[in-house]
């Protein structure tokens, strides 16, 4: 929720309001049924946002100022751009875009000294509301502003400005999305939806609108109650009888009935409302449907606040798709990490899943000011562009968390978003290096996971604002996304965890950094040093269950081929006539060269010492050893030194394909046969489940 002048707002005062817009998502997702929810709650059944929507919202960049054009600019850049391809399918107009009156009125309706919608009572005498009475004399449907959202004629008919947008976006395969309130008037001043659910909604699904962002704003003055108790500003009228819940409910149940009476799709519904309004007890209607609600009254209601209110993260899942949790955020990333919106998210778990998701409000990745330039002409903290490193975690975090990804940038051309201003000239464009981070499909599959688990913190909470902290997410293909946070601004951090904290047993993990690209494999400990207000995010894929190798103390001479050279043999190089200290390569393999058989004998320690069957005066049934690094040769010595861990082995084997595994004690690298060409070096490697020359099938 945000507040401030309706209408025109001067520029000072809307830098105000960009800073702290109280708007939350957008977007749609795809259709689908309702998953199975939590045990207590049930998941809004309008068959939409089965995973979080991802999109583009006005308000952060264009605020009340938004135009018809500058909407279809945003739709052809992100179709030109990759955007709706990486799955940011849906554009949504925020506040201010309809006329001050409904079009049974020819003027703007009346308010009161505190921006809210004059009520009357049956007589038509003004009446405060404070108590819970009063009417609202406004009738008619909501108007475009036909100054900034013009009608045009779309296949022979003539169209507002809105439905028009909603046909623009539908042709280039996207979605549209509108904003709405809960109360009498929108928090920009414009007429709201209470008690016009019915013919708003309708208007909504006869426009094509896919996505209706609703909000609450309930102005008026501060309320003392007969108990003595300050309740501050709760609204007037029907906005202190009824919840938030019911209200909500009243606007979702009017579009599920629009839509099905006009046989279109349903509409995604999602509230926006800040969890700060807690409600009047006395007030509230006795047939309101939050007071019998199992999920409201299973968490009960704190003294002075009403059931059906705040924190949204209790209830609101059951009434829409998407749910604010938190306050406006600005574009510093303290407002994600965990003293902001992340603690917030953690502790509302059981209101997502498919169909139902925590917003984490819009993103400020990308974002730059529109009416100044940081560090130039204007010098605010609070218009600080974030870093791509700040943009990395923002976007990370919103991953982890199952958070609906809505861009509030500027999404449009260098040519469309050029400012001039104190002879200066600048563009508020969203530049490359943003861009590709809005498009990592890595980090965007992380978010749309069909589990729609969110993630868990690992440890305990952080005892600072800059200390580290690490997410696990499981994943609905069983891997496990971890997320190292650094939330310190001006630091590099280390950050490690380990399997055991991740809870994670296997003998294995390969790993993908999300952001870099990187692959590699974790057996124990998982951590990285991380930038200032950086992010290392990984997905771990648990390696094949593997078992210590059956040929380990069999008493046999084994021939062993690596995958991908053909069926090719480890072998001593120069075969048995080689000198001691001979390294190792494949060859091809004939079973009576005894240079080409090798012995798997265990060790008291559990591991293994592996030699050849070499009987000649230069090779004695020499040992494999390992070398110092990875590509390091592997040789073979006369000499067994039980104290060299150089010497020793762990020989594990796929349980799935049976190959083994043969990894050096000393380093921790595997035995690999990099290339398949004969006589091709053996080396030690970085372990790898996808080498194909680090895995060795038996020959005999």
């Amino acid at each position: 929720m945000r507040r401030s002048a309706p209408r025109i707002v001067p520029r000072t005062l809307l830098a105000l309001t960009l800073a702290s817009s109280g708007l939350g998502a957008l977007a749609l997702g795809p259709a689908a049924g309702p998953a199975a929810a939590a045990p207590t709650a049930v998941t809004v059944e309008n068959g939409q946002a089965l995973t979080p929507p991802m999109g583009w919202n006005s308000w952060n960049t264009l605020g009340t100022a938004v135009t018809q054009e500058q909407v279809v600019q945003t739709v052809d850049f992100m179709v030109a751009r990759g955007l709706v391809a990486a799955g940011y399918d849906t554009v949504t107009i925020d506040d201010g875009w309809s006329l001050g009156h409904r079009d049974g009125q020819s003027t703007d309706f009346a308010k009161t000294a505190e921006g809210a919608m004059q009520l009357y009572d049956a007589n038509r005498n003004p009446v405060s509301g404070t108590d819970g009475t009063g009417f609202d004399v406004t009738s008619g449907h909501l108007v475009p502003d036909p100054a900034r959202f013009p009608s045009r004629t779309v296949n022979g008919r003539t169209v507002n400005g809105i439905e028009y947008l909603s046909w623009y976006a539908h042709s280039k395969g996207m979605k549209f999305g509108i904003y709405a309130t809960t109360t009498y008037t929108t928090c920009q001043g414009h007429p709201g939806s209470l008690g016009h659910e019915s013919t708003d909604a309708d208007d909504f699904v006869a426009w094509g609108v896919d996505y209706v962002k609703y909000d609450d704003c309930p102005y008026g003055p501060q309320i003392t109650g007969p108990d003595g108790h300050r309740y501050y500003t709760q609204g007037i009228g029907r906005e202190l009888t009824r919840s938030i819940y019911a209200r909500a409910q009243d606007f979702r149940r009017a579009l599920d009935a629009s839509s099905a009476a006009r046989n279109r799709p349903r509409v995604t519904l999602s509230i926006s409302a800040q969890p700060v309004h807690t409600g009047i007890p006395y007030l509230l209607a006795a047939d309101d449907p939050a007071r019998t609600d199992p999920v409201v009254v299973a968490a009960g209601t704190p003294a002075y606040e009403a059931p059906g209110y705040a924190p949204t993260g209790k209830w609101c899942g059951q009434v829409a798709n998407l749910c604010r949790i938190g306050g406006d955020r600005g574009p510093d990333l303290d407002g994600v990490l965990y003293n902001g919106q992340l603690r917030t998210a953690l502790e509302y778990p059981g209101n997502v899943r498919p169909g139902s998701w925590n917003d984490m409000d819009m993103m400020f990745a990308g974002w730059l000011y529109p009416y100044g330039v940081y560090g130039t002409t204007d010098n605010c903290t609070c218009h600080k562009p974030m870093t791509d490193d700040e943009a990395r975690s923002e976007m990370s975090i919103l991953a982890m968390m199952a958070a609906p990804l809505i861009s509030g940038a500027d999404l449009r051309t260098t040519a469309d978003t050029r400012h001039t201003d104190q002879g200066v000239t600048w563009t508020t464009g969203i530049s490359d290096s943003a861009l590709a981070i809005y498009k990592n499909t890595d980090v965007i599959a992380v978010d749309q996971d069909r589990l729609g688990k969110p993630a868990t913190l690992v440890g305990a909470p952080p005892d600072g604002p800059t200390k580290p902290i690490v997410l696990k997410r499981q994943l609905a293909d069983g891997d496990t996304a971890v997320l190292l946070v650094n939330q310190d601004p001006s630091g590099w951090q280390n950050i490690t965890t380990t399997l055991t904290d991740l809870g994670l047993t296997g003998p294995g993990y390969t790993v993908k950094d999300l952001w870099s690209g990187a692959t590699g494999v974790f057996t124990n400990t998982v951590g990285s040093w991380v930038a200032p207000h950086g992010v290392a995010l990984y997905r771990l894929k648990a390696l094949p269950s593997t078992v210590p190798a059956a040929v380990v103390g069999d008493g046999r001479y084994h021939g062993i081929s690596a995958g991908g050279t053909g069926g090719q043999a480890l072998e001593v190089r120069g075969m048995c006539a080689a000198p001691d200290g001979s390294t190792t390569d494949i060859n091809t393999w004939w079973d009576w060269h005894t240079s080409e058989q090798w012995k798997f004998t265990p060790n008291p320690d559990g591991t293994v010492h592996i030699t050849d069957n070499c009987d000649t005066p230069t090779q004695v049934h020499g040992t494999l050893t390992g070398g110092n690094g990875a590509g390091s040769a592997a040789w073979v010595l006369n000499r067994w030194d039980p104290a060299s861990p150089h010497q020793k082995w762990r020989v594990m084997q796929n349980t799935a394909t049976g190959a083994l595994i043969i990894t050096n004690v000393a380093t921790g690298l595997a035995l690999e046969a990099p290339q398949s060409a004969p006589t091709s070096a053996v080396v030690l490697g970085a372990p790898n489940p996808a080498a194909p020359g680090q895995a060795w099938t038996l020959l005999n």
